[in-house]
């Protein structure tokens, strides 16, 4: 297969046409923005927003060309391997609140190491900016996180994963409980604020060519208006030789 960033250039040239031309009755489906590729692995990944005719955003993504998965680093570091790879985000994407995307490939996984110790993806949504993440320091957070804004079962071990923050997990998720884990959705906090959202999946649960979907857990309340995700999906799409991994039902809180 090409990389995808040798036809991602098409694909972009195009919506930037539709965008913008004046909008007709052919304009009233929903359209989706992709941004140019980068290089991951032996391929490329690339961001997407979908929006309704009113501009509204209904999804956000990534689509990782097929080959993304070959040649990826086999070594690691001391502590988070440090493979982060920023992914740019298309025009109009700032409607649903997402700052940025970060893609962390970990090729040993990471604590806890009996269950997420294994070759996987980390596919981190922010809500804050670089600049914030940039400062955000290992160790224990001590900042409480007010239970309204945390999903029922999700626990955390409250240390903040530098650059990241803390992460919290879904307990009731099969690999919990004697299944081997391949995907799961994961909430960031940080000094008490929701920062970031991530769906984990493992490379070899790609590799399987899924067509996987999973309701996301919502807290009861959330502390910032913006758009979240009720569903996520992960998806092998064989006519485009891509997975694809989509937040949808986005809904404004």
């Amino acid at each position: 297969m090409k990389p995808l960033n040798l036809f991602f250039g098409t694909s972009i040239l195009f919506f930037t046409t539709v965008t913008s031309c004046k909008k007709d009755d052919n304009n009233n489906a929903p359209q989706t923005l992709y941004r140019k590729a980068v290089v991951l692995g032996s391929d490329s990944i690339r961001s997407f927003v979908t929006l309704d005719k009113s501009g509204q955003p209904l999804s956000i993504g990534v689509e990782l060309g097929e080959n993304a998965l070959n040649n990826l680093p086999a070594d690691t570091m001391p502590g988070m391997p440090d493979y982060m790879h920023p992914v740019p985000l298309p025009q109009f994407s700032n409607t649903t609140g997402v700052d940025h995307i970060e893609v962390d490939w970990n090729p040993f996984g990471h604590e806890p190491i009996p269950i997420y110790g294994v070759p996987h993806f980390d596919f981190h949504f922010y809500y804050i900016t670089s600049g914030e993440q940039e400062v955000i320091i290992p160790g224990p957070d001590t900042v409480k996180v007010a239970v309204q804004f945390v999903p029922k079962n999700y626990v955390s071990g409250v240390v903040a994963i530098p650059d990241m923050g803390v992460h919290w997990v879904d307990t009731t998720a099969a690999e919990w409980h004697g299944t081997p884990f391949t995907a799961i959705f994961i909430y960031g906090f940080y000094h008490g604020k929701m920062i970031f959202l991530e769906p984990m999946a493992t490379k070899a649960f790609l590799q399987t060519h899924p067509d996987y979907s999973a309701e996301v857990k919502q807290p009861q309340a959330f502390q910032q208006s913006n758009y979240y995700p009720n569903n996520y999906r992960i998806k092998y799409n064989p006519s485009r030789h891509s997975y694809v991994l989509t937040l949808s039902d986005l809904t404004k809180h």
